[in-house]
């Protein structure tokens, strides 16, 4: 297939680009992702911390999908990563479910979305 137009030609371009300079995480976050704490509801009282983001939730993209994984741990890493890069220290309110089982496709294979609210610490409450 052959794109002719050029103006189709400079959105497929800037799609390309978009898309893969999103796909990049600079190597001090990688390496913080892992010690992104995971909160259970209800261990920390609202006080004591402020949201800094809700991930896969606050943006347009979700809107025509959000990113699925193979296991739950999985997940859990990148809802870490992405906490990671909007600055938090951790994450509260996480909810995992396995949208494979839909009502009207069923995959064999698992994909484990997980969802959850990027929080900040007050100042000496960590």
């Amino acid at each position: 297939m052959s794109v002719r137009n050029p103006l189709a030609k400079s959105l497929i371009a800037l799609a390309v680009g978009a898309l893969s300079g999103c796909a990049s995480v600079p190597p001090d976050v990688a390496k913080r992702a892992p010690d992104i704490k995971v909160y259970e509801t209800g261990q920390l009282p609202i006080y004591r911390y402020d949201v800094v983001r809700r991930i896969w939730v606050d943006s347009w993209r979700t809107a025509f999908g959000a990113p699925t994984y193979p296991t739950r741990d999985d997940a859990v890493a990148a809802l870490q990563t992405e906490a990671a890069v909007a600055g938090a220290d951790g994450l509260i309110n996480v909810i995992c479910l396995d949208q494979a089982r839909g009502r009207w496709f069923a995959r064999a294979e698992p994909a484990i979305l997980c969802y959850g609210n990027a929080i900040r610490l007050k100042p000496g409450e960590g």
